[in-house]
């Protein structure tokens, strides 16, 4: 699997007709316009490659939020099959590798939406993952679903205290992780229910990344 990140206003016109034909073969309702719009709001996009063939794509960001350096996961996919869990897991880990290199020394909030309880998987080696099976969030962490609600375009349907999206008219702009195999029957899975991003529906989560761990290598499903 080859794996690579660049400015997503470099995306050819030939690969974003891939990507959308990813987002069909995985079942997602968002269209070319919905990826015009990633390309807008998130300067990066990472993508995996199988037999010279695009598998797998994340859109995403490196910046800052009230000063804190921030990894934001924007919409992503990756085909059906045996490399998918992979090649999700690669395309986090790219963005971990950059946060690394941008954010040196320094702990990094990592965010995104997701409505598939693969999306919790990949949050492994993040520490005070929010929302979380059993545990009350703080009001400083409802401010940063909040904050993260506004920075995604989703504040006017999002509910601080289930840190969810509610319906709207427009696709939610998740992070798809549905072919990535996880239990069903998992605390997450159970927590997150099954939101349905084509009606709008999505939980902003969110963790920490710490300096230590970005600096040696930090990847998703590290414990």
């Amino acid at each position: 699997m080859d794996l690579e990140s660049r400015d997503s206003v470099n995306v050819k016109p030939a690969e974003l007709d891939v990507l959308g034909q990813i987002l069909t073969h995985v079942g997602s309702t968002l269209d070319d316009e919905a990826l015009d719009q990633q390309i807008e709001s998130f300067p990066l996009i990472c993508l995996t490659s199988v037999d010279e063939e695009l598998h797998g794509f994340l859109f995403g960001s490196l910046e800052r939020i009230g000063g804190t350096p921030c990894v934001l996961w924007g919409a992503g996919a990756a085909r059906k099959g045996k490399n998918a869990g992979p090649s999700l897991k690669a395309l986090v880990g790219e963005l971990y590798r950059r946060a690394a290199i941008s954010f040196p020394d320094e702990d990094v909030l990592v965010a995104g939406q997701i409505a598939h309880p693969a999306g919790y998987t990949l949050l492994g080696g993040l520490s005070d993952i929010c929302p979380r099976p059993g545990y009350s969030p703080t009001g400083e962490e409802r401010a940063w679903g909040r904050r993260l609600a506004k920075r995604f375009g989703s504040k006017a349907r999002y509910d601080d205290k289930a840190f969810r999206l509610k319906p709207g008219k427009q696709p939610a702009r998740v992070f798809d992780t549905r072919t990535m195999k996880v239990s069903s029957t998992s605390k997450a899975a159970e927590m997150l229910g099954s939101p349905d991003p084509a009606a709008g529906e999505a939980m902003i989560v969110f963790g920490w990344a710490s300096a230590e761990a970005l600096e040696d290598g930090l990847s998703p499903g590290r414990k």
